[in-house]
C-alpha cells in the first residue's frame, strides 16, 4: 500500500512539472514587451518584429491591407493620437533612438527626430 502511494504521489509530482514546463515555454514565445496591435475607427494597426526590420501595418475590418511602414529600427513603444502615429525606437545597433510621426491614414512619414 506504501509503494502504491509512493508510486501515485511520483506520478502526479512528474504531471504537474511537465504542465509547469509546457506552459513556461508557450508563455515564453508570447512575452511582448509592449502592445502589439490597437484598433482605430476605420482600421486595425499592428506591429510585426523580425530579424532585420519591424513593420507598422493597417488593415481594414475585413482583413485588407491598407499600408505597411517598414522600420529599420526596433520599435520600442507607440501610440496612436488622432490622424498620427508616434513611435520611438532605437537603432539595432544601439547607438540612437528616434521617435517618428507617420500618417494614421496612409503610413506616410511625417516626420522623424533622432
Amino acid at each position: 500500500m506504501k509503494l502504491i502511494r509512493i508510486m501515485l504521489l511520483g506520478l502526479l509530482c512528474s504531471f504537474t512539472l511537465f504542465n509547469q514546463a509546457i506552459a513556461a515555454k508557450v508563455d515564453s514565445d508570447y512575452n511582448f514587451q509592449q502592445e502589439r496591435m490597437q484598433l482605430t475607427p476605420d482600421s486595425v494597426i499592428a506591429i510585426s518584429s523580425f530579424d532585420t526590420e519591424d513593420h507598422v501595418t493597417a488593415y481594414s475590418y475585413n482583413g485588407t491591407r491598407l499600408w505597411n511602414a517598414p522600420f529599420h529600427a526596433k520599435i520600442l513603444s507607440w501610440q496612436i493620437a488622432g490622424d498620427y502615429v508616434f513611435i520611438f525606437s532605437k537603432d539595432r545597433s544601439g547607438t540612437k533612438t528616434y521617435i517618428t510621426c507617420i500618417s494614421r491614414h496612409s503610413g506616410a512619414l511625417i516626420w522623424q527626430k533622432p
